[in-house]
């Protein structure tokens, strides 16, 4: 990938900043309706020239006829870029020398900061597709040299290409909407969270502009063929830009302050049209990537399935990891060159293959020729120990004696099929023991937690142990993260490309994609060291710092996507409650695995409750006379059988491969999301009383929802659209099909879906939970209409204006 600075002119960053300080801009009232922030303003068409907020469609017409007047700006290639420039970023007004910002920083100092953060992005931005509007035939392309860069040879017959991508004006040069935002998310100071929602603002401005584009209807003129597709890169640049930039400064802000999990829904960004576009696809989920093999299928389906992986641009991870593994082969499968298909962890062989894992305790210091004795517990030193235990650091004795743990303690978090597994009467290397006395001490530790030394094998001491976990880690100085190929990473020369590789490996590590190791990273958050090689220690806030304020900006805002892994950064967010709601945990926790039976249901009360529950009945038995959110219950995590006021109750986090009709659903797995923002339901005694948007099943309706034609959409080299319905092809409605079977065991079928939490509108799944399928549906059965079971959750089909929703209204059911 072009890894070049990006082309911008630093004069007309410095000629923004000035602007931004000179005047002092008038804010609409209405930015003050939520949040008051009078450092930015997006007028992102929201409000008429009344002040008067405009509902969806009126909005969504002043968008239609903004784009309309974008598109008119396309027409002379001369100042095409110009014209779009102002009439975008006009939208954005800044103040840089409001209250908030560092009274210090001079216009030198601004620009020089902004600058380097600008040459830190991805020098193009990752390619879209035009060839669907503005040829349709590649080989009748139109001519595009008046858009290119001035640098461009006159007969150079890339101009014909999709090379051309790179050498379009809109997409080689910086917009100045972005410089706007470069200067004030590197100036500004941490917590603005009025900030934080006024630029989320503009990028959701942009989306909603690129998606007005969609329904542009192309005529035979030229420059509205050629115009459409260079104001759809215009936006799309800008959009991508001003995403990585919004991200950066989130980060800026948990680096700072310590993570915040209320800055979380500020990332559930709105989509955009473009993210559909094959060759954004491509892009953005690796198809396109030079993935290496060594790289886990999974591991990356699992970084990329956050909402904040949404537009994020991949193609610098793969490299850097492609840098630092090079020659490795696949390890996903036994015996096998490729990895694995990415589908469900189940589907790698590091989550169930027993070839694919090392022997208990076989792991063995780098000095030691492998040989050395094991060394067991003292059970009589573990027994004495009141409250939690760790093991003391002494070498002398043949068998591990323990300690109390404590602030000082070393907590040390590894993946068990790396060769670390043991059990305390097994005992452990002596070589390992030795390691991590001498990793502790340099820590200035005085102690160290394993669970293979400290989880003992009885049910008793096994519970009691465990019950312990979540102190162990959140009181201790330092966690240490132990897995097999960040040990492997020589760090005795640590620039800032191979800093970059170890986080591009640290996130789709074995270590990241596991459900012990999840726990472990949230409590233990304040402060992550990874173990490399020659036993050397780096700490993750440290690196992630280091990327953050030098590196590349694509890289850093990757730990977004695994917001566990952000670090807490002060003693008083140390010791704050790192507890999770029910419906975080087990979003968290749906696609991570852990291998001994009902050790999901632990971990997720672990992170959500004072109390460690062995079975899902209890903890949800726990709630009642609690909320839940109803969108997080939307999702493919089996439900609790045979309780009756629990149909609806997920019993286990986990998203498992237990069904045919799972595993044959084209679009699920559905994933599990924390369902903020939508309708609460009460768990009671008798069941989950909400309030949803309901369609009762009519059985009459059975031809109008069965299946659809399907259609054929065609695009002439003049940029007409045209629709064609293929005879005697349809698309079967799963859900309809779903809903079918139920039809002779019971009376009523109802199709379900969450609301939010105000207003009786249908809950915003594409907003809230970053997914690109068509509508879902939970699916519920009664012979009363009064108790009605939970029984399936299937996705509608999407296939243009012929795959109608059926009509839905608000109703108050009781799920048993």
């Amino acid at each position: 990938m072009d890894l070049s600075p990006t082309a911008f002119d630093p004069e007309q960053l410095n000629s923004i900043w000035k602007d931004g300080c000179d005047r002092c801009p008038i804010f609409p009232e209405q930015t003050n309706e939520r949040f008051r922030n009078d450092t930015l303003h997006c007028d992102d068409l929201s409000f008429d020239a009344d002040g008067t907020r405009m509902d969806d469609c009126a909005r969504q017409n002043a968008l239609n006829s903004l784009w309309t007047q974008l598109l008119t700006m396309t027409k002379d290639p001369a100042i095409h870029f110009k014209s779009l420039d102002s009439a975008v970023s006009e939208r954005l007004v800044c103040q840089y020398q409001a209250s908030e910002l560092d009274p210090r920083v001079s216009a030198e100092v601004a620009v020089e900061r902004a600058s380097h953060l600008l040459t830190r992005l991805p020098a193009v931005p990752s390619q879209i597709d035009l060839t669907s509007y503005l040829w349709g035939d590649p080989s009748q392309a139109k001519p595009l040299r008046g858009y290119l860069t001035s640098n461009t040879s006159r007969d150079d017959n890339s101009a014909n290409s999709r090379s051309a991508w790179a050498q379009l004006q809109v997409v080689s040069r910086v917009s100045s909407a972005v410089l706007k935002l470069s200067l004030l998310v590197t100036t500004c100071g941490n917590s603005r969270y009025s900030l934080g929602l006024s630029i989320k603002s503009f990028i959701d401005f942009v989306s909603g502009l690129i998606d007005a584009g969609t329904s542009f209807n192309r005529n035979s003129r030229e420059y509205e063929i050629v115009g459409s597709s260079i104001l759809t890169a215009f936006l799309w640049t800008t959009w991508q830009r001003s995403l990585m930039l919004f991200f950066w400064f989130v980060l800026k802000t948990h680096l700072a302050l310590g993570y915040n999990h209320e800055w979380d829904t500020m990332l559930a960004l709105r989509g955009c049209s473009q993210l559909m576009n094959p060759s954004v696809r491509e892009t953005l989920y690796g198809w396109a990537n030079s993935r290496h093999r060594y790289m886990c299928s999974w591991a990356f389906e699992l970084l990329k399935s956050s909402r904040a992986s949404m537009g994020i641009d991949f193609r610098r991870l793969h490299t850097r990891f492609s840098e630092l593994h090079a020659g490795k082969a696949a390890r996903c499968q036994f015996e096998s060159d490729s990895a694995c298909d990415g589908s469900h962890p189940l589907r790698c062989g590091r989550f169930l293959d027993k070839r694919l894992v090392q022997e208990e305790q076989s792991l063995h210091d780098e000095p030691c020729t492998g040989f050395c004795p094991k060394m067991a517990w003292n059970k009589e030193s573990f027994m004495s120990v009141q409250g939690p235990t760790a093991v003391s650091l002494k070498t002398s004795s043949r068998q591990i004696t323990y300690t109390q743990a404590t602030e000082s303690t070393l907590a040390i978090s590894h993946v068990w099929s790396h060769g670390q597994g043991s059990r305390p009467h097994v005992g452990i290397n002596k070589c390992l023991h030795r390691r991590y006395v001498g990793i502790a001490k340099a820590l200035g530790c005085t102690s160290y937690w394993i669970d293979s030394m400290c989880i003992p094998d009885s049910h008793d001491l096994r519970s009691e142990a465990i019950g312990y976990i979540n102190r162990i880690f959140a009181d201790s100085k330092v966690t240490l993260v132990c897995d097999k190929d960040l040990m492997a990473i020589d760090i005795s020369n640590l620039t800032r490309e191979l800093l970059e590789s170890i986080l591009a490996t640290f996130f789709v590590c074995d270590w990241n994609v596991r459900a012990w190791t999840l726990l472990e990273a949230m409590k233990g958050s304040h402060a992550i060291h990874i173990l490399c090689k020659s036993n050397r220690v780096i700490s993750l806030r440290e690196a992630l710092a280091r990327t953050h304020q030098s590196g590349s900006v694509d890289i850093a805002i990757l730990c977004l996507t695994a917001q566990h892994l952000i670090p807490s950064s002060t003693e008083a967010f140390r010791r704050s409650s790192s507890r999770q709601s029910t419906e975080v945990a087990g979003s968290l926790l749906s696609h991570r695995h852990a291998t001994r039976e009902n050790d999901d249901i632990v971990i997720w009360s672990l992170l959500s409750s004072p109390t460690v529950f062995k079975s899902a009945e209890q903890m949800w038995k726990s709630k009642i006379n609690h909320r839940v959110a109803t969108a997080y219950l939307i999702s493919n995590t089996p439900r609790i059988d045979n309780i009756k006021g629990f149909s609806w109750a997920p019993k286990t986090p986990y998203i498992r491969m237990s069904t045919d009709h799972l595993s044959s659903d084209p679009l699920g797995p559905y994933n599990s999301f924390e369902g903020s923002n939508s309708e609460l339901g009460l768990v009671t005694r008798h069941g989950l009383l909400a309030q949803w948007l309901v369609y009762h099943v009519l059985w009459d309706d059975a031809p109008i929802y069965r299946d659809y034609p399907v259609t054929m959409t065609s695009l002439s080299v003049s940029g007409e659209r045209t629709q064609t319905v293929l005879p005697g092809q349809r698309i079967k409605n799963k859900c309809w099909e779903l809903v079918e079977s139920f039809r002779g065991h019971y009376a009523n079928v109802v199709l379900l879906q969450p609301l939010m939490t105000s207003g009786g509108q249908a809950y915003d799944r594409s907003r809230n939970r970053g997914e690109s399928h068509g509508d879902v549906f939970a699916i519920c059965v009664s012979h009363d209409m009064e108790r009605w079971t939970w029984k399936a959750v299937q996705a509608w089909p999407s296939s243009g204006s012929l795959a109608s929703l059926p009509p839905l209204v608000s109703d108050k059911l009781l799920i048993e």
